[in-house]
């Protein structure tokens, strides 16, 4: 791998709004539903901004991830076609075509 992790700046957000999140989710949970709350009524709006923000983040980090993925399995696919091209073809003749077994005629 070369350069920043996908990861590296989403990631400490993420755990930010996680933490928003749970203290959000405990204000909404501590609610008294017989009488207004006006505080518990924000935090559940604030539980609510951190999910959709995580989600972006966690999109983003996917998208980047695939990306990486993809450039990842390019190089490798270039790596092992080098390879076979500069092979010795007697070294590896390759499997045997129909009717054939080790280049001979059945």
């Amino acid at each position: 791998m070369t350069g920043p992790h996908a990861c590296d700046g989403p990631l400490p957000a993420l755990r930010g709004h996680v933490d928003d999140l749970g203290a959000a989710l405990e204000a909404w949970s501590a609610r008294d539903d017989t009488r207004p709350c006006p505080d518990a009524r924000r935090a559940a709006n604030d539980a609510v901004d951190a999910v959709d923000t995580m989600l972006q983040a966690l999109h983003a980090i996917r998208a980047r991830l695939i990306t990486e993925m993809h450039q990842s399995d390019a190089a490798t696919a270039a790596r092992v076609d080098a390879l076979l091209a500069a092979r010795n073809p007697d070294d590896f003749p390759g499997p045997a075509g129909p009717g054939e077994t080790r280049g001979r005629a059945l």
